[in-house]
């Protein structure tokens, strides 16, 4: 975990513990509304100080900054380590628990002395929670599901908390001489939203200094093994990490065994043997033999087993080394093939960056078109829009358009659904709009069936264009709603109504599991970043990487096609001001 993810952790940590000990909310609320600010800010806490940057943020006064340097120097904060000497560490585990806010750990601890989460479940489980004032025995069976739902996700990180530590791990060791070639291998490297651990391998003749340098990677908590050519150590955050060095010739093989899934792997090891070869993590061995075959790369593997080169994300087991041996494997997306940016948020609503910045960041990373998207009106909590307020924001895309050459500005709409299917703003309001997102923000509780027809009435709509988050589930947080998801994908593409899926980490949804079933119905799909900062644009290469997942190539994607092609198509399906 960075610095800055640690530090903004460390943050809402503090707002809790302030919470539960019945601390001054306006205090509590600071600390909480500093780490949304911060999460906007692009470096580590040391480059803010460095920079004038911290003087323009909303809520960053004189004591944050404070605190900002405490980190910066010490990587802790005083206040937070106080704050958990006054409270037992297991009501923060209490916290996390979906539906338990402050007040109800606080009521848990002072009246029944519940202070971790296996006592918790006890009470919950028997009539002590039920009992309670304000709790019931809905609200125990709840905690129950949401202590078996932690219990699931136990040990399990985001993709991008992940893919950040990687980061700093490979730019280290590729500075070191003694490093020929290094790989990101495991879960990551095949782009799953979700990981247990994380997993390198290197090419050196220097297997020492390799291991040096990996276990004094800054963010290293602690070495578990130190070997001659592998190492494991936990990083900040949990999360465990192994590197193993090998030999040029068997670098490939190395690589490809640890990036396969174990059902790819044992498919391609059954192949391998079909030919008299034998495939492991040190080569490709003819039957009797004990050197290998010529594997200078992966590819080089897939074609001594007579396959075209199966990228990483698709190493599943899921009809991809068939698609292989017929040649009909998918051109994959590339990030670099998404040409528009639709689903931001602005300071209109809920965002953290201006109408003009969000702009001028989706032109500096290459965007040809961008798509405002803010919340619609019925969802208050994130500042949405009255009808006013976008007229007043469509004035405003008018005049940024006229001054800015590129990306060409286009004026959407988060519509929120409501729990009949209708969607919020009247038609003559949403007729305003060049595209409109369809999105679930409540009432997640509803049967399979309710869903599924609200769902199915929102994208009936004509100005509906896109179907946002399609089953609203927050990785490690919050399981999908019930959905018949082939009925939504069946009425999505005779409504000509995009799928998205959202990049943002948290989400990453649509699940890759279900786009081949998707795509399969004549679905289209849009890859959004449903940003709310400009930092935020960026969190579209994780779209792109579960997109490739899903076996999708870039034309099945709308904001691939170019500004005039995603016009046309507005236009063909009714949008009146495409």
């Amino acid at each position: 975990m960075s610095g800055k993810t640690q530090f903004i952790a460390t943050l809402r940590e503090c707002a809790a513990l302030m919470e539960i000990n019945g601390e001054n909310p306006f205090r509590c609320r600071a600390y909480e509304n500093a780490a949304r600010a911060l999460e906007g800010l692009q470096g580590e806490p040391a480059d803010w100080l460095a920079s004038d940057v911290l003087a323009g943020v909303k809520g960053i006064g004189k004591g944050m900054i404070e605190h900002i340097e405490e980190w910066a120097k010490t990587g802790e904060l005083k206040t937070h380590e106080e704050l958990k000497a006054r409270l037992p560490t297991g009501l923060l585990d209490m916290y996390a628990i979906p539906g338990l806010g402050a007040k109800k750990v606080k009521a848990l601890w002072e009246k029944l002395g519940v202070d971790s989460l296996e006592k918790l479940e006890k009470a919950a489980a028997g009539e002590a929670v039920a009992s309670l004032p304000g709790f019931g025995r809905k609200t125990a069976d709840k905690i129950l599901a949401g202590i078996e739902q932690r219990r699931r996700f136990s040990g399990r990180h985001r993709l991008d908390v992940g893919l950040a530590i990687a980061e700093d791990v490979l730019a280290r060791l590729r500075r070191l001489k003694a490093v020929r070639r290094i790989e990101l291998a495991g879960s990551l490297r095949r782009r799953r939203e979700t990981f247990k651990d994380l997993d390198f391998v290197v090419e050196s003749r220097d297997p020492a200094a390799v291991m040096e340098a990996f276990i004094s990677t800054p963010g290293v908590l602690r070495v578990v093994s130190h070997g001659p050519t592998k190492s494991s150590v936990l990083f900040e955050g949990g999360v465990p990490a192994d590197v193993r060095v090998v030999g040029p010739d068997q670098f490939a093989a190395a690589l490809n065994y640890f990036t396969g899934s174990k059902e790819h792997n044992i498919q391609l090891r059954a192949r391998a043997l079909k030919r008299g070869l034998r495939l492991n993590e040190y080569g490709l061995f003819p039957e009797g033999k004990e050197r290998s075959l010529p594997c200078p790369d992966e590819a080089a593997i897939y074609r001594h087993l007579g396959l075209a080169y199966i990228e990483p994300e698709l190493r599943e087991d899921m009809g991809e080394i068939e698609a292989a041996q017929k040649g009909d494997l998918p051109n994959l997306i590339r990030t670099e093939d998404l040409r528009g940016l639709l689903h931001c948020h602005t300071t209109y609503s809920d965002g953290k960056s201006t109408l003009a910045q969000m702009a001028e960041a989706a032109a500096g990373a290459g965007y040809a078109y961008f798509g405002v998207c803010d919340h619609s009106r019925s969802a208050a909590y994130a500042g949405g829009l009255a009808e006013a307020d976008v007229a007043r924001q469509h004035r405003e895309i008018d005049a940024l358009a006229r001054k800015l050459k590129t990306p060409v500005l286009l004026k959407g709409i988060e519509a929120d659904i409501g729990a009949d299917g209708s969607l919020d703003y009247s038609d003559a309001v949403l007729a305003r709009f060049d595209f409109v997102v369809v999105s679930i923000h409540s009432r997640f509780q509803l049967s399979r069936e309710e869903m599924t027809r609200r769902v199915c009435r929102a994208l009936a709509h004509p100005a509906s264009t896109i179907l946002g988050h399609p089953t609203g589930r927050l990785l490690l947080e919050r399981e999908p709603y019930e959905l018949n998801l082939e009925k939504v994908f069946v009425e999505a593409a005779r409504r000509r109504v995009a799928i998205e899926i959202n990049a943002n980490p948290h989400r990453l949804d649509l699940d890759w599991r279900f786009m081949r079933q998707a795509k399969a119905a004549g679905c289209l799909f849009a890859i959004n970043p449903d940003a709310h900062h400009t930092s935020g644009i960026a969190d579209n290469a994780f779209g792109v990487g579960v997109a490739r997942k899903g076996w999708l190539e870039a034309d099945d994607v709308i904001n691939t096609w170019t500004p005039a092609r995603f016009r046309r198509w507005l236009k063909a399906r009714g949008q009146p001001h495409a």
